[in-house]
């Protein structure tokens, strides 16, 4: 909360409440209760600014989610990393077909490898794989070996390796079965939101 603070400070007209079910980078806050409670927030602070939602999102029923938990949007990264536009190894999008929701991990052994400081409480959540077998744990062991290890993980991502370096996509993972083209992603998902909030808006 202390981030979307700071955006409201500083008059961001777009602020992202990500949840840790995201891919990449990110805290560990969980995207439904951390979204209403930024919804509040900026509501209160600054209501002229538009609220998305991440982390977990990648089809009709997420977005539904999302807009009633307060957010106007949502900012879609797993499911857009799986379209055919995106410019990702044919091995990852592989792997991410292969992967459910428990396949991925948060960690640091990525940034190591790559020599990429981040601020403290960031990590990313990336795939399981051979890599994070190896390193996850044993951070100071990567960051001794680095002279080694660092061009070792750039290799291996060039090469499309889905074993040997980080492959960067979040829980939603368990949700996606195909590589489809973006604009077919995009259709889909806002025409089974539209129909889920028709389906339960008179439920009760």
């Amino acid at each position: 909360m202390d981030h979307v603070a700071d955006a409201v400070d500083v008059g961001a007209d777009v602020i992202v409440a990500q949840g840790a079910e995201a891919g990449g980078h990110g805290a560990l806050r969980g995207t439904l209760s951390f979204v209403p409670e930024a919804a509040d927030f900026i509501a209160k602070g600054s209501p002229h600014a538009m609220l998305l939602a991440a982390g977990g999102i990648a089809d009709g029923r997420g977005l539904a989610a999302a807009l009633m938990l307060g957010a106007q949007g949502v900012l879609v990264g797993t499911r857009l990393w799986a379209a055919k536009e995106a410019l990702v190894k044919e091995g990852h999008h592989r792997a991410i077909i292969e992967t459910n929701g428990d396949g991925t991990i948060r960690t640091r052994v990525p940034d190591i490898a790559r020599q990429i400081p981040r601020p403290r409480g960031f990590t990313a959540r990336i795939r399981r794989n051979a890599f994070t077998d190896r390193w996850h744990g044993r951070e100071e062991s990567l960051e001794q070996n680095i002279a080694v290890e660092g061009p070792r993980y750039r290799q291996a991502f060039e090469a499309g390796d889905p074993d040997n370096t980080a492959v960067w996509f979040g829980e939603a993972a368990g949700l996606i079965d195909s590589i489809e083209p973006a604009a077919v992603i995009i259709e889909s998902m806002v025409a089974d939101a539209a129909a889920q909030l028709r389906k339960y808006g008179g439920a009760i």
